[in-house]
């Protein structure tokens, strides 16, 4: 059961859609929670062409977003940034939220923030978790929600 205000609102997904998501490999457990859900929400609402990359860390999922970008409706970048001791934690999210956001707006073609920036695993695991937060599921409905809202 999921502990999440987001509304999810019924949508008839067009077979046509193609979703791009690209999952980091850094905190590999995490991330290929939310991928799964994320998944299996799109199938279970329609979408049946979906491309997968991996990148090496969040870091680089803008990297992987502007390859999938080209021919794809829309991305969904999955990463996980926990804080540690450094500045690191704010650097990578702060960096890669802000390409993310440029190439959305450079190709005219939505990206959904999959990046979970948390404080601590635990944090991570909740989100990710398909019986508590679920973001994965929530990744893929505000995909839906935007594709459906641009096609109208």
């Amino acid at each position: 059961m999921s502990n999440s205000s987001f509304n999810f609102q019924a949508v008839t997904a067009d077979p046509s859609w193609k979703i791009g998501i690209v999952k980091s490999k850094w905190n590999h457990k995490i991330v290929s929670m939310l991928a799964s859900e994320v998944v299996n929400h799109l199938e279970a609402s329609g979408i049946k062409l979906i491309e997968i990359c991996e990148v090496p860390g969040s870091w680089e999922l803008v990297t992987g977003a502007q390859k999938l970008i080209i021919k794809c409706d829309l991305i969904i970048p999955l990463g996980v940034v926990i804080r540690g001791e450094t500045t690191h934690y704010e650097l990578i999210s702060e960096t890669v939220t802000q390409g993310l956001m440029d190439l959305m707006i450079k190709n005219d073609k939505p990206v959904i923030m999959g990046l979970l920036a948390t404080e601590n695993e635990e944090q991570a695991l909740k989100r990710a978790n398909p019986n508590q937060l679920n973001k994965g599921k929530e990744f893929a409905q505000s995909a839906l929600e935007i594709l459906a809202l641009r096609n109208n």
